[in-house]
């Protein structure tokens, strides 16, 4: 009985998550981005990527009340998932994850940490291999998946009455929206310098990759204290000299944090206008 594997590169929810992602990011620059020629290749209407995605998306979001329900529409994802030009599935799966390779560091990018990992992973398992392969694993897999479909015990769901009022809009208003969204957000940062820019840019894509953000910031933060500390230097205040010193020497500790968060982030763009309003203030 052979051991049944899961894999990221070859999952087609995760992918397109890792797609989105850096669709994110790359609306805080200037420059044409490839990501979304690529969503609409792979992931347009009909592609068989398409509608894979939306049976993973059905089983991610659907809910009921019984158990009994939940797997017999498991079994019919299933089903129609069998129904699929397993081919022509496999090939642009392929052709996909090379153009992304072939696009951007593809490793960096898988990096990020995938909400509802495990149950995206028991759904490609489910899609991928039959009961005959491995019953006890497959069981798992359904169990994980029943586990996430189930409504609470109180018969009821938590939605954003927000998004829920977003998505029942008409193509062209949510068009709108998103558009008016990205103009403000290019308006609110548009202040920002480019090392703060750079900052947000790399947390929005490992937002969930502590371990490249740790990276990151192992990379930035020695240059923010000898950048402070020149500017220290040049201060003929000695109170403020002082307290410049101090905060150069608050500078997080990269290795005792568990897991980087906005107020990290936060902390570190302030220390970029600091070193900004030093240099006006000196020349």
């Amino acid at each position: 009985m052979k051991k049944l594997k899961h894999s990221k590169y070859k999952n087609t929810a995760i992918l397109f998550e890792i797609l989105v992602r850096k669709l994110t990011s790359e609306s805080m620059t200037m420059e044409k981005s490839k990501t979304i020629d690529i969503i609409k290749k792979y992931f347009g209407k009909n592609t068989e990527l398409s509608k894979e995605l939306q049976l993973y998306n059905s089983l991610i979001k659907e809910q009921f009340k019984s158990e009994a329900k939940s797997l017999d529409f498991i079994r019919t994802c299933k089903d129609v998932h069998g129904k699929l030009n397993s081919t022509l599935l496999k090939r642009q799966r392929y052709n996909l994850v090379k153009e992304i390779s072939n696009n951007f560091i593809f490793d960096k990018m898988s990096k990020i940490r995938i909400n509802n990992y495990k149950t995206l992973a028991s759904i490609y398992m489910l899609f991928e291999y039959e009961d005959k392969d491995n019953p006890k694993q497959l069981m798992e897999c359904k169990s994980n998946i029943v586990n996430h479909t189930l409504l609470t015990a109180t018969g009821t769901t938590t939605k954003d009455e927000v998004l829920e009022t977003f998505k029942s809009q008409n193509k062209d208003l949510r068009l709108l929206a998103y558009k008016m969204l990205v103009d403000k957000f290019n308006e609110k940062y548009s202040g920002l310098n480019e090392d703060q820019k750079d900052l947000l840019n790399h947390y929005i894509t490992h937002v969930n990759d502590t371990e490249s953000l740790k990276l990151y910031f192992k990379k930035i933060i020695p240059p923010i204290k000898n950048q402070l500390k020149l500017e220290s230097k040049k201060i003929t205040d000695p109170v403020t000299q002082i307290k410049v010193n101090k905060l150069s020497e608050m500078l997080c500790n990269v290795e005792t944090i568990k897991v980087i968060n906005e107020s990290h982030i936060l902390s570190l763009l302030r220390y970029y206008d600091l070193v900004t309003e030093l240099q006006k203030a000196n020349k």
